[in-house]
């Protein structure tokens, strides 16, 4: 298993991937991502794909969980519980 991200480093990665891949920029660490039409359903599914490119975490699309990806916050803490392994069913997979 690879190195753990911290979440300093994982709030500073989502904000760089928000810019440069979503080309939005990042909100607030707790502001509701969907509420606040911060990101569309083309951009969520970029935003998969970065999540997997960035920090090697890789969320099945069929065991979406929306309120794990619905802050910063939330992702912050999806990655750092998860990488880098795969998250399908909510389980961590090897």
């Amino acid at each position: 298993m690879g190195p753990r991200w911290t979440r300093e480093a994982i709030m500073r990665g989502l904000g760089e991937l928000f810019v440069e891949s979503l080309h939005v920029e990042a909100p607030p660490p707790d502001t509701d991502l969907f509420e606040s039409a911060t990101l569309d359903s083309l951009q969520l599914v970029e935003l998969l794909l970065q999540l997997e490119r960035r920090f090697g975490v890789r969320v099945a699309i069929e065991s979406i969980d929306l309120d794990n990806l619905r802050t910063l916050e939330r992702i912050a803490r999806l990655v750092e519980a998860a990488s880098p392994v795969e998250i399908s069913s909510g389980k961590k997979v090897a």
